[in-house]
């Protein structure tokens, strides 16, 4: 087992055999059909994962009654009529070697009206955040009824064929609301003191053991911190697994913080500015009051971060969300000793924010996830002989899947080094793990045995000299550089993060996530840096919890901003800039500019009719993220 023998060690969990000790955590998707029933696209992703060698998939959050629905196409399981589609999914997922269980769920107070129908549902009436509807509060035997909702959908799924349920106790949701000083503000025996505030989840617990018995696997997720002000203690999460555990729990599965907000949801699934393991404290601390199996999870998607959390006792068993989204397969691959195949999850949370704009699940480095059925990558049967012109992530990409799919392909880059833009995106604060992706690509292109040009010019003549059958232009994107603004403290916020000097006031014109990436970059070397944007948000372009972290370090650094604010000239070293009507002049010892970036395309237009076909894919079509340069890449070398 390639040195992970705990990982991969069999486990008991409540009666269930698990093979190895490997959890796929609950991980919302919108693949479901809009009524929440099991579509052909949920059984192919989930199919996926189970083939890939995880011991238990845990579900997305399934809601147990329509009032808890806080996603349009999620998985529920709130009456009978669900049946059909939940014992095909448990089916499926036994066909291919792993286990299964329900992850129970009630949204409370974060359910959507737009779904349900009707008021959100809490312990007190109130709201998650100002302007937000005002939940009811519910009375004692609205409570009985979801305590019941809970055991009849526990019921469904032993009845399903699954192996165990998960009940939700985490993250914000109906339960943690009552766990929560903040969110139950109640006078009865529901709210108060921490014993009253337990009630509610005992009460569920017990329910739903005694619709399922006592030999079926109950799990409880609890998030073991709130990270929030005025939120319940450690201290009191450890009596509240004792209790747990005595109420009939099987395993309690830690985690930490509420999806609440954007900065509570940057807890519950940290980004890269946490370390790895980052919730496995937790866990070690519960595990410690406990004698049942205790499950950590938290950016622990590579099999030697899992074997040291269990390696040091800290738990019993770990799971993962985003690892399995990246790569499926990264236990068989662990198993198999090809742990440098495995594709790493560089928590970079696109897809979290995916699914808090309520759309469909998507990785930004997978373009095969949710597209299971839809992308073939089968041998072709006559090979081409194609040319890629960029070493970028896109043209990477590209070239991985088109040489795995038996053509001849060759890869030239202009610079010295593969990784374009990523190479750059790698260099602010808290970005490193960004180069994990390129490092994956780059051994994969080589592996695969893609020949790679280096320090060669995509043009006219280089690519006569190779006589292709299909050309993949991937020559990404020029950052904008307005003529009018050029002079000698001027240079782009590329130029700065490739390694040019600046001096130690900086001026940066732009406040997107380019901006303020290199905002951060320069303040930590020691500069003061004033930053320029015309809009009245910062960095609006980047991803929800990684943006909230970065607002919330600005602050503590030697940076300012003027919002609202337009520039009109630039002049040795002086920008003319315009707020209300109002102009001035802002003087700095280096002017960078962080304005976008516009496509490197002249290369299209030079070759056509020159060679057999083309393909641009990437910001050479129009700029974008790195996304959508891999995903095109992927999708362009399986049309060949």
């Amino acid at each position: 087992m390639a040195n992970f023998g705990l990982i991969f060690s069999p486990f008991n969990v409540g009666g269930l055999r698990l093979k190895n000790r490997i959890l796929m955590a609950a991980m919302g998707n919108n693949f479901s059909h809009p009524r929440g029933t099991v579509s052909d696209r949920a059984i192919a992703y989930y199919r996926e994962r189970a083939k890939g060698g995880t011991g238990l998939i845990i579900t997305e959050a399934t809601p147990v009654s329509l009032a808890g629905r806080h996603r349009g196409r999620g998985l529920c399981a709130y009456d009978d009529s669900f049946l059909p589609g939940l014992r095909r999914l448990a089916a499926t997922i036994h066909d291919h070697g792993s286990a299964i269980a329900l992850q129970l769920h009630h949204a409370g107070r974060l359910a959507d009206p737009d779904i349900t129908g009707g008021p959100p549902l809490a312990p007190s009436p109130i709201p998650r955040a100002p302007g937000a509807p005002v939940p009811k509060e519910l009375n004692q035997d609205e409570i009985q009824e979801i305590i019941i909702q809970l055991g009849q959908a526990a019921r469904r799924a032993k009845e399903a064929g699954f192996d165990a349920v998960e009940i939700h106790g985490a993250h914000g949701y109906l339960i943690y609301q009552f766990l929560s000083p903040r969110t139950n503000k109640r006078g009865d025996f529901y709210g108060g003191n921490p014993e009253n505030r337990i009630r509610f989840a005992l009460e569920a617990l017990r329910q739903v053991r005694k619709e399922v018995g006592h030999s079926f696997p109950v799990l409880f997720r609890l998030s073991a911190r709130e990270f929030s002000e005025n939120g319940y203690s450690l201290e009191e999460s450890l009596d509240w697994a004792i209790e747990l555990e005595r109420a009939g729990a099987s395993a309690l599965h830690v985690s930490g913080g509420t999806s609440e907000s954007l900065i509570g949801s940057a807890r519950v699934i940290p980004p890269m500015v946490f370390p790895e393991a980052y919730h496995a404290p937790l866990a070690a601390a519960i595990k410690k009051k406990v004698r049942i199996p205790v499950i950590a999870v938290g950016r622990l998607g590579t099999p030697a971060v899992a074997e040291r959390v269990l390696d040091e006792g800290q738990a019993d068993l770990i799971a993962s969300g985003r690892a399995f989204l990246c790569d499926p397969y990264w236990p068989l691959k662990a198993a198999r000793g090809e742990a440098d195949r495995i594709r790493p999850c560089v928590a970079c949370n696109h897809c979290l924010w995916r699914l808090f704009q309520q759309e469909e699940l998507t990785c930004f480095q997978n373009a095969l996830l949710g597209n299971e059925e839809k992308y073939q990558m089968d041998l072709v049967e006559k090979a081409k002989k194609v040319l890629i012109i960029g070493g970028g992530p896109g043209g990477l990409e590209a070239a991985r899947v088109a040489r795995k799919r038996g053509h001849q392909v060759t890869l030239m880059e202009k610079s010295p080094l593969l990784g374009g833009q990523i190479l750059l995106a790698s260099v602010p604060p808290h970005k490193q793990t960004f180069l994990k992706a390129m490092d994956w690509l780059t051994r994969e292109v080589d592996r695969e045995g893609v020949e790679i040009k280096l320090n060669t010019e995509g043009n006219e003549e280089n690519i006569a000299k190779e006589n292709p059958d299909m050309v993949i232009v991937a020559t990404g994107a020029r950052p904008n550089f307005p003529a009018s603004f050029s002079g000698p403290k001027v240079m782009t916020a590329w130029e700065v993060l490739a390694g040019k000097e600046v001096e130690k006031e900086v001026l940066i014109l732009g406040g997107g996530m380019v901006g303020m990436e290199t905002a951060e970059f320069l303040s930590q070397k020691g500069c003061r840096v004033t930053v320029v944007e015309m809009t009245e948000r910062l960095a609006a372009d980047m991803e929800g919890t990684t943006r909230a972290l970065l607002l919330e370090r600005i602050p503590l650094q030697k940076i300012s901003s003027l919002l609202s604010t337009e520039v009109k000239d630039i002049r040795a070293g002086k920008v003319l800039v315009s707020h209300d009507g109002n102009e001035r002049w802002l003087e700095a010892g280096t002017i960078i500019l962080a304005l976008g970036s516009r496509a490197n395309n002249e290369i299209l237009q030079a070759l056509e009719g020159k060679v057999p076909q083309i393909l641009p894919i990437g910001d050479c079509v129009e700029p974008r993220k790195a996304k959508e340069a891999i995903h095109e890449g992927f999708s362009a070398a399986l049309q060949l």
